[in-house]
């Protein structure tokens, strides 16, 4: 059954629809009567709509959880005004980010900035001190943690038996996420589990045993590790869900697009979307239990497959599916035309042959599903390419607006390949605070004109203002875990070039290869309406527009202050989405479920309405 969610046609339409709904509403005498918002200080701090008909506004309307005006001026009313105390942005989409896993980490041993194995260990005891006599650590229930980097270690991989040093450590088991989450580190307890020797690594992956084992690189954790991990019930991960919704709403985030989440667990958000447990917008990327394969059998339970529009209000929406071609740079795992420059023994890690690749994505996109790449190294782009042109077509000249095609992280990109990706329109999904995090070590992995020519693009990735195009340019993101899913950290590191974590860069404070700088309106729209467009939503979500869902973010500063460089400490006063707010939560002013607004708006009408605004039925597409 096909699954391609909107064409250009229902994107066109999509916001009239909405609008025309809450026309509809508004003399619906059983609906629920709207809300007046304004800003406190219409003279310093105004709406920032990134809606072209009022790019600003001192005010709107929300009804049934939509945008039913939009403002530019305070109105002479004798209506109740709810005051909006700073200032206001749309809501904020992470395009490409891991909630579960999240989730999970905000559970486990926080490693990231670790200096030394001995560091990593203070943590884990410090962990376990902290959860006395809950059983971490037993076969039953591993210790986990991520964000150890070698770098911090001399550029040495660590070892089982560094880890197991500490005698209060060394008889637990204990499985450790490198910083980019393509590598673990476990402990001697888990390798007593496997054979002796160690099995043989099976394609796509690699097994660390210099200077001693222990550490475990993509598809060899897949395949030999995580099959022998504990599994996390549903109760922990429906605890994960929430308590990862929770600290991103403190960051202004309305919706983040999961890059990969097998089905029983979107069936487990679909649970959740039922019962109005949602704060955050959630665009799936189906991924299978055996990565890069077809398994159309694994996802037929799933109610997404019969709403490609979403479910609960866009709460809850299908994002295609997400395939693998390489590992990442800083293991050397990220796979290279040319070989590694600081380890030229190797060009790096294909997780699936171009041959394989191209099979798949012709799969996947013939049953009508929006395909998502990883490609992080040149080679395993342009095998997204060759694999995104095989089904396009050769003489595709932004054809691909139709189906929406992502490489995600699009980090480092031959010269022609960009081309390439600008002729059809395929959209990069990149996030900004990689470029900044690998810049301490990219230059000696890539050398000096593989990093000028082909890395870490922003800017050159949107589109020429001299040649019109319905692509909007890339779709920002944080990869969080991986890195923290602040996006204000993320439009700084865009903007400025230069790691949010220190306002620093190897360039020094221009930043570094500041050719490649966005603007501060790029870097939100990055964040927004072309979040949006990735999704098929631009006609629902994005903006601060009439006829758009109503979620927006009220912030303590302009954004475009100081060139943009108080995006760094910026901090979020309230978020809202479809017009609830969600941080800080409370209950008083949480008045109607998206349940109830969504009955007053006839959601059943508008889903009717988009059906017919299609033209065309799934099975036709």
């Amino acid at each position: 059954m096909a699954q391609v969610r909107m064409m250009s046609l229902a994107g066109v339409l999509g916001a009239g629809l909405i609008a025309l709904v809450a026309s509809f509403i508004i003399s619906d005498g059983t609906a629920s009567t709207s809300t007046l918002y304004c800003v406190s200080n219409p003279s310093s701090s105004p709406i920032l709509t990134l809606n072209s008909s009022t790019p600003h506004a001192k005010c709107f309307r929300v009804q049934g959880g939509i945008f039913i005006d939009v403002l530019e001026e305070i109105p002479d009313t004798s209506e109740e005004i709810r005051s909006l105390d700073g200032y206001v942005l749309p809501g904020l989409i992470d395009g490409h980010g891991h909630i579960l896993q999240y989730g999970e980490m905000l559970e486990s041993v926080w490693l990231y900035g670790a200096e030394s194995i001995a560091e990593v260990r203070r943590r884990i005891k410090k962990f376990l001190k902290k959860h006395q006599g809950e059983g971490y650590g037993s076969h039953d229930k591993w210790i986990r943690g991520v964000g150890w980097d070698q770098k911090y270690f001399g550029g040495v991989m660590p070892t089982a038996k560094e880890l197991g040093e500490d005698p209060s450590l060394s008889d637990l088991y204990i499985m450790l996420d490198r910083v980019d989450v393509h590598c673990v580190l476990t402990s001697q307890k888990v390798l007593d589990l496997l054979a002796d020797p160690l099995p043989e690594a099976p394609p796509g992956g690699v097994i660390i045993t210099d200077p001693g084992p222990g550490v475990f690189c993509d598809n060899a954790m897949d395949a030999i590790i995580y099959p022998l991990a504990p599994r996390p019930d549903v109760t922990q991960k429906t605890r994960w869900f929430h308590t990862a919704m929770t600290e991103l709403n403190k960051v202004g985030i309305v919706g983040m697009g999961d890059a990969g989440m097998r089905p029983d667990d979107v069936s487990i958000l679909e649970s959740m979307v039922e019962k109005d447990e949602l704060t955050i917008r959630i665009d799936v990327m189906l991924e299978c239990a055996e990565r890069n394969t077809y398994c159309p059998e694994e996802t037929k339970g799933l109610k997404l497959l019969d709403s490609p529009d979403g479910m609960g209000a866009d709460m809850l929406i299908l994002g295609g599916v997400k395939l693998f071609a390489d590992g990442a740079l800083g293991s050397w795992g990220a796979a290279l035309l040319e070989p590694y420059s600081d380890k030229p023994e190797t060009n790096g890690t294909m997780l699936i042959n171009e041959t394989a690749l191209t099979s798949v994505v012709k799969l996947w996109f013939d049953a009508g599903f929006q395909v998502n790449i990883h490609a992080i190294g040149d080679r395993a782009n342009r095998a997204a390419v060759d694999s995104f042109e095989n089904v396009l077509g050769p003489d595709c000249e932004g054809c691909n607006e139709a189906r929406r095609l992502r490489i995600e992280h699009a980090q480092i990109i031959h010269p022609n390949d960009q081309k390439r990706i600008s002729k059809m329109g395929i959209i990069p999904s990149i996030q900004p605070t990689h470029a900044t995090s690998d810049m301490a070590y990219a230059l000696s992995r890539l050398g000096t004109d593989r990093l000028a020519n082909s890395a870490y693009r922003m800017r050159s990735l949107f589109p020429s203002s001299s040649k019109p195009s319905t692509y909007p340019g890339p779709v920002l993101g944080s990869d969080f875990p991986v890195e923290p899913p602040n996006p204000f950290h993320g439009m700084y590191a865009a903007v400025t070039r230069l790691n949010p974590a220190t306002g620093e860069s190897p360039a020094g404070e221009g930043g570094w290869h500041p050719e490649e700088k966005l603007s501060v309106e790029q870097a939100l729209r990055g964040f927004t309406r072309n979040a949006a467009y990735g999704w098929f939503k631009e006609g629902r979500l994005g903006a601060i527009e009439k006829g758009m869902w109503a979620d927006w973010v009220v912030i303590d500063k302009d954004i475009s202050a100081d060139l943009g460089k108080g995006l760094r400490d910026l901090v979020v006063r309230e978020t809202w989405v479809g017009g609830r707010r969600v941080f800080p939560w409370n209950k008083k002013v949480v008045e109607e479920s998206w349940i109830d607004r969504a009955s007053a708006v006839g959601w059943e009408f508008l889903e009717s309405a988009a059906t017919w605004a299609r033209g065309i039925g799934r099975e036709d597409l």
